[in-house]
């Protein structure tokens, strides 16, 4: 009877060991997720953006919580080649750095810029790394996921 129940463990084994290995093993590399320009998108009365060219949409709330405003006009969003997005705001402080998880966008880093506040700011994309420019000031950043360049 041993040799039964051993026969039965070796294939339930082999099996286990075989859809593991027959599981999803197509991986597609070198995936660039590089947004080329930024979007400038306008929060609605709930804090929502929403763009649309990128299918993209998400309460702002949280961050204008931490830069201690109650409002902003416009976001500027931009995604480098890594899939992470940078988020500023005129009168910002800070660049937000945001991980896309299923279903949110977890914080990465908090990027200090200047302590005045950000004037005019526009993200572009240069050299594999994200630039932000404060058009009235001419002062430029460059940026990755990990923080200033």
């Amino acid at each position: 009877m041993a040799k039964p129940k051993l026969i039965t463990l070796s294939m339930c084994v082999a099996l286990l060991f075989g859809a593991a290995a027959c599981g999803p093993a197509l991986v597609l590399q070198g995936v660039d997720y590089a947004q080329p320009i930024e979007s400038v998108l306008s929060p609605n009365s709930d804090a929502e953006v929403h763009d649309q060219r990128y299918a993209v949409k998400f309460n702002i709330s949280p961050v204008l919580e931490e830069e201690g405003v109650s409002s902003v006009e416009q976001v500027r969003l931009i995604r480098n080649s890594a899939g992470y997005y940078f988020l500023t705001a005129e009168g910002f402080s800070n660049v937000y750095v945001f991980a896309p998880e299923e279903s949110e966008l977890s914080l990465e880093t908090i990027i200090n810029i200047t302590g005045n506040g950000l004037q005019q700011p526009a993200f572009n994309q240069r050299n594999g790394q994200i630039e932000l420019v404060d058009m009235a000031t001419g002062d430029t950043y460059n940026l990755d996921q990990n923080g200033r360049r």
